[in-house]
């Protein structure tokens, strides 16, 4: 997945912070991007004297909200279409997991000590420092690498401890999450030995939850020899076991012979979607060489 989509929902992010002070809207590298807009509701209403709704309500339904964030926060951008206000929320535990359950006392975030930690700002405007909330989590769930799957949670901010509150409610779903990158590999039970110097052949298939490129790096060994093979470049075809081989054209004075052997592999990719680096190093596979 390209960056871009998240460097737009920074762009945004930062433009709903404008105007509110010692507040710096940032995206952690942990937080991945959902594959689509969340679908679900948001709504809002606010006292007259509240500078993020200016006594307004505000209803989405339609899917134009982003949902992501970590184990420990959720973070909502959403736009109303009928207004065009753009609004930004974050709901932080302050300490451990974000859970179901009630938040009272919540902080500015991402500066909150040993409080829960909130940051509600619309395009109208937002808490110029110190704030006050609170939010009940009904439920969050998050999948791989900070995915975050599901949002239902009710919020209340004053701005400095005044008496004008925003109220809310989210309720917001992403796309499912695509598969891991997960590579799974075998080799057969039989590999090949040209005597008496190589080459040496050895084979086997990978099996992938996404299309990648994906290396694969073997040795082989006996009787106390290794001999490396040249890593071998892949391309991974979701839920087709794809064939690899490795050889070694010379054994360079290294003497293996017909007989059993093992072989160790390395497997490294990178994650297209999660854009994480995977490194996957089974057991040795026991294997027989048998004369080419």
């Amino acid at each position: 997945m390209t960056r871009s989509w998240r460097r737009a929902l920074l762009a945004v992010a930062l433009s709903v912070a404008t105007g509110t002070a010692g507040l710096a809207v940032t995206t952690p590298a942990a937080a991945e991007p959902p594959s689509g807009p969340a679908s679900g509701t948001f709504t809002l209403s606010g006292d007259p004297d509240d500078p993020v709704t200016r006594g307004e309500s505000f209803s989405v339904t339609t899917a134009t909200a982003a949902l992501y964030g970590s184990l420990f926060d959720a973070r909502v951008e959403v736009t109303d279409p009928a207004t065009g206000t753009s609004f930004y929320l974050v709901l932080a535990s302050g300490a451990g997991p974000l859970e179901p359950g009630t938040y009272t006392g919540a902080t500015a975030w991402p500066y909150q000590e040993g409080t829960p930690g909130m940051v509600l700002n619309s395009s109208n405007g937002g808490c110029n420092g110190d704030l006050l909330g609170s939010f009940t989590i009904q439920s969050f769930r998050v999948g791989p690498y900070n995915y975050v799957e599901q949002l239902d949670a009710t919020f209340e901010q004053r701005c400095s401890g005044g008496d004008a509150a925003a109220r809310g409610e989210v309720h917001l779903t992403n796309p499912p999450a695509p598969p891991l990158l997960n590579p799974q590999v075998t080799v057969a039970e039989a590999g090949t030995i040209a005597m008496p110097n190589g080459p040496v052949t050895v084979q086997g298939t990978l099996t992938c939850g996404q299309a990648a490129w994906v290396s694969v790096d073997a040795n082989v060994q006996q009787a106390g020899r290794v001999v490396w093979f040249e890593g071998v470049w892949v391309q991974c075809v979701p839920g087709e076991a794809v064939p690899w081989t490795a050889t070694r054209a010379s054994l360079d004075g290294v003497r293996l012979r017909p007989g059993d052997a093992l072989v160790q592999l390395r497997v490294q990719g990178r994650d297209p979607f999660y854009d994480k680096s995977v490194e996957v190093v089974p057991p040795p596979f026991p294997v027989r060489l048998v004369t080419a």
